[in-house]
This record gives structure tokens, sequence and C-alpha cells, in this order.
């Protein structure tokens, strides 16, 4: 059986660009960058996932379920046996796309921390 989180709960997390093109350390090293992305998720009452997005990609990013920081929230929390019955994600996105700096890495970590932080 599923739990449903309650409405308005809120979480804020800060993730950082990051870059694994350390030369002989290819995708072994890595290290995080000074630029980050800003994401607020709250839970609501209305079903459904909104998406707000500022900054990069900001015209090119789905606005809804299929964007991947709603994705991996919904993820994780539902590996814990909960759901939201809906979500608003607000994002400001300061690391670029597609420009090999994690974006999307970023993104996912971002939606599985803000899910953890909605469990505790």
């Amino acid at each position: 059986m599923t739990t449903i989180l309650p409405a308005d709960l809120q979480v804020a997390v800060r993730v950082p660009a990051s870059s694994a093109n350390l030369g002989p350390g290819f995708d072994c090293l890595g290290l995080a960058l000074g630029i980050y992305d800003d994401i607020t998720v709250t839970t609501m009452d209305a079903p459904g996932v909104r998406v707000r997005v500022s900054g990069e990609g900001a015209q090119t990013v789905p606005l809804d379920e299929t964007h991947l920081v709603a994705r991996a929230v919904e993820r994780g929390l539902a590996r814990a046996g909960v759901a939201a019955a809906g979500l608003e994600v607000d994002c400001v996105n300061a690391i670029p796309h597609s420009r090999g700096v994690g974006s999307s890495a970023s993104a996912v970590v971002s939606g599985l921390l803000a899910a953890s932080e909605l469990l505790s």
C-alpha cells in the first residue's frame, strides 16, 4: 500500500555541475564545479505535476511529469512506497545543458535528494 504525502511539504536543494573528463582519470575521477541548479519541490493536493524552469534550458525542457527532476522525485518516493497527489517543481538552472558539465546527472541527483528530504 502506498502512503500519500500531505500537501504543502516543501524542500529546497542545490546541486553542483560536475566534470568527469579529467585526462587519464576519464569517467573515474570527477569534480564538482562552482555552478549550481536550485530546485524547490512542493507537494500539492491537486493531482499532476507542474514544472517551472528559469535559466539554462528553460525554453527546451518539458514542463510536465516527463521533466527529469520530476521523474527522479517520483521514482525516489515510489522506491520508499510513498507518493504525492501532486508535485510542483521549480528549477532555477545555472548549469549549461549539453556542454559536458553534468546537467542531466545534477537533475537526477536533485530529484532524488528532494525525495529523500520529503521523506524525512
